[in-house]
């Protein structure tokens, strides 16, 4: 799987993963992964990935 926070290298996988334990936000997500909590440049990137996983 691909990067999506270059900040901390969490993949596409590992946020998968934090959405399916009940990340549902993308705060919850950078509080199971670090992602989005760096640059901040990822969130919407993060949030598609949610939406995805939450249809």
């Amino acid at each position: 799987m691909s990067v999506v926070c270059n900040c901390f290298g969490t993949t596409e996988e590992e946020i998968r993963e934090a959405i399916k334990k009940g990340a549902n936000t993308v705060e919850a997500v950078g509080e199971e992964t670090s992602a989005g909590t760096g640059c901040g440049a990822c969130q919407s990137r993060i949030q598609e990935i949610i939406d995805e996983e939450t249809k």
